[in-house]
């Protein structure tokens, strides 16, 4: 195999018996994800939920978290997302008026959903819990996340009516906390704070299929597009063959990325309208030179110095949410990576838990959780919970691990960071599954 083939033939988890099509593509984008999806669940163009094939075509347009959803997986296997975005039991009974019969093969998943099993169980114990606090954005999300748009946008102007970069760093950091506090929103029902998001030059509606419906539903699986985005730059499974210039080269390379990743996702939004896929061009794509336009229409300065301002701040946001997000949650030599021995149970809540490490510094502050993508263990099992919320459910999350004996261990930030260098360079994978895996 040649370092230009940096792929796995198949995985190591039960149940992905093959690599998903269209993943041996240089850069993954969000349309061929689906594309592929649709090829491998094989569902005849309807939703499949577990063994049942639906047709929730005349629902799309009265779905209670918006269209979207729907529309994106039409033609997939939507069982993971079902499940994990659905807390009520009493949306099961909704199903079957849209069933339309039985579905052909097995779900091409790694995942199951017994009743007795640990995610199920820890969803009727949290069912209560989240009736009495809801599941949609609290009023102190909306808050602190408003005020912090409007500071990031006075910040900006004034970097740039003062000509002062180290203002313009401030914005770049209060525009980070912004974007990062608006992931909250994309997972949640049609709302407007959600387009906040797209200040980053990503786009909340993409980061629906790559985040939401990929990597939510797939951690560190080879369904997982931020795992496998382009594995020519950053290769975090346990290949034997990975080339020693990916190993080691992109410890140094990682902070230019980071810097530029807002970029090069716009460049790539961009080239895939080119490539004629029509559905990226929206009216989406005008909301990250909002802040340029205000930066330069108030300032006072030329639209050259706004402009220089406006690449700075967005480069200074980039860099911390490219830090972050990479070394905040799911890359450390003891966290489960496809290709590692997996864990016996394939239960879809341990399968979170395996690909999952919570930040210890971040916890139980409220601002802090919303703007760090903190409490991620219980965010992944719980992704339609507010992040100011999720609190609430760690008594029943505890009880429940304690139950099914799961091992659940925070760690430091800085091991964090130390661990995804360490993952980037390993090229043998773990032979001892979680598990067994002694803390």
């Amino acid at each position: 195999m040649s370092s230009r083939e940096i792929s796995l033939s198949g995985s190591s988890l039960p149940g992905l018996w093959r690599s998903p099509t269209y993943r041996k593509d240089n850069i993954r984008t969000t349309h061929l994800w689906l594309k592929g999806k649709k090829i491998d669940d094989n569902t005849n163009g309807l939703w499949r939920v577990h063994d049942g094939l639906y047709d929730f075509s005349t629902f799309i347009d009265k779905h209670p978290g918006g269209s979207d959803w729907l529309n994106y997986t039409k033609g997939t296997d939507i069982t993971e997302a079902f499940e994990s975005h659905h807390v009520k039991s009493s949306v099961r009974s909704y199903l079957k008026q849209y069933y339309v019969q039985p579905a052909t093969g097995a779900r091409f998943s790694p995942y199951t959903f017994h009743e007795d099993g640990f995610y199920r169980t820890l969803m009727r114990r949290a069912e209560p819990i989240i009736a009495t606090i809801h599941t949609g954005p609290t009023l102190r999300s909306k808050i602190w996340i408003d005020i912090l748009m409007v500071t990031t946008m006075a910040t900006a102007i004034l970097a740039t009516a003062t000509s002062s970069y180290a203002l313009g760093f401030l914005a770049g950091f209060l525009m980070n906390l912004t974007v990062v506090g608006a992931h909250n929103f994309l997972h949640l029902r049609d709302n407007m704070r959600m387009y906040y998001f797209d200040f980053s030059f990503m786009s909340c509606k993409d980061w629906r299929v790559s985040h939401a419906l990929s990597h939510h539903m797939y951690p560190n699986t080879l369904l997982d597009i931020e795992l496998c985005f382009n594995e020519q730059i950053f290769q975090w499974l346990p290949l034997k063959d990975k080339p020693w210039g990916l190993r080691y080269g992109s410890w140094f390379y990682s902070p230019i990325i980071y810097a530029l990743l807002f970029f090069l996702s716009f460049l790539q939004r961009v080239a895939s309208i080119l490539c004629g896929n029509r559905k990226a061009l929206r009216l989406d794509i005008t909301i990250p030179f909002i802040p340029l336009l205000l930066m330069y229409a108030l300032s006072g300065k030329t639209f050259w110095d706004a402009f220089c301002m406006w690449i700075w701040i967005v480069g200074v946001n980039s860099f911390i949410f490219g830090f972050l997000g990479f070394n905040g949650a799911h890359h450390h030599p003891d966290i489960f990576h496809d290709g590692d021995a997996p864990r016996a149970d394939r239960d879809f809540g341990l399968g979170q838990i395996d690909a999952v490490r919570d930040h210890v510094e971040f916890a139980h502050n409220l601002f802090i959780v919303l703007v760090t993508f903190g409490e991620h263990s219980l965010h992944h099992l719980f992704p339609t919970v507010d992040h100011t919320n999720l609190h609430h459910l760690y008594p029943v999350f505890q009880e429940t691990c304690k139950e099914f004996e799961v091992k659940y261990k925070p760690l430091r930030l800085s091991q964090l960071f130390k661990g995804q260098y360490q993952r980037l360079a390993k090229n043998e994978p773990n032979l001892i599954p979680p598990e067994k895996i002694i803390n």
